[in-house]
């Protein structure tokens, strides 16, 4: 299979020093910092969370680091200094609970779902729907998140097999590490569509710059975003908080609010 692969300089979730290298010790000061890892889906959902949470227990800051959720499973196996992972998926967290990475069980924070967006002044919109978009000969490059390492992107592929679009598209298809960064590829115009989480298609640029369509029931598969304290979790009674605040009414609202 075909398959081209697409990358930006000028882009990147990921800092320019080693990945999730830590930031800041806060060894021998009186301030805790939590340090979470999670999909880029949540890049909009999750710091309004993070300013919503309130625990008490003294002075506190949480630092958040967003990339593809096997990147991140990957770093967490390799000793990356992280408190909590928040995944696009109830796999990966399982598999770091199996590992024995991880303190406790999954739990799941949010259900995502995958669409098709395109900017608002694309000539695939002309075509009608979303599958007669992603059928149309107008449509020439096709960005989702790299399967291998994105959930997003594998329920882009199934979401696209599901609907028998798959053959047409695959020599269209071009990839980016996360459903993010997928997502910048159509923004910036790398590609005509991309298949990206309902989040992100709800978030401020995307809804300004374009718009997105749903597929129909049945042919995309739902997400159930999973997340897990982590064994080298320093502050646990803070992130024992921060996992209860998540599952709060309060912020499955939030969540809601931006599409998961």
């Amino acid at each position: 299979m075909r398959r081209l692969w697409v990358s930006f300089l000028l882009f990147s979730l990921v800092l320019a020093r080693p990945f999730f290298a830590e930031q800041i010790d806060a060894e021998g000061g009186s301030e805790r910092v939590l340090r979470i890892g999670a999909a880029a889906d949540l890049r909009y959902a999750l710091p309004e969370a993070i300013a919503a949470f309130s625990p008490g227990g003294g002075p506190f800051r949480i630092e958040a680091t967003y990339a593809s959720s096997g990147k991140i499973y990957a770093e967490v196996l390799q000793g990356a200094k992280l408190d909590l992972f928040l995944a696009a998926d109830r796999e990966y967290p399982q598999r770091l609970v199996g590992a024995g990475a991880a303190r406790g069980e999954v739990f799941v924070y949010a259900h995502g779902s995958v669409v098709l967006w395109a900017r608002k002044e694309a000539d695939l919109w002309r075509a009608g729907g979303v599958v007669a978009a992603l059928q149309s000969r107008l449509l020439r490059r096709l960005a989702l998140a790299n399967p291998h390492v994105a959930p997003y992107g594998r329920a882009a592929e199934e979401t696209l097999r599901r609907s028998g679009l798959f053959a047409g598209v695959e020599g269209k298809l071009v990839f980016g590490e996360n459903v993010a960064q997928a997502f910048q590829f159509a923004q910036q115009g790398a590609a005509d569509a991309c298949l990206i989480s309902r989040s992100l298609a709800l978030a401020p640029p995307a809804q300004k710059e374009g718009r997105f369509e749903e597929f129909p029931p049945g042919t995309s598969p739902t997400l159930e975003q999973g997340g897990v304290i982590l064994k080298g979790c320093r502050w646990l009674d803070l992130a024992e908080a921060f996992r209860d605040f998540l599952l709060s009414p309060e912020a499955q609202k939030l969540f809601r609010s931006h599409g998961l």
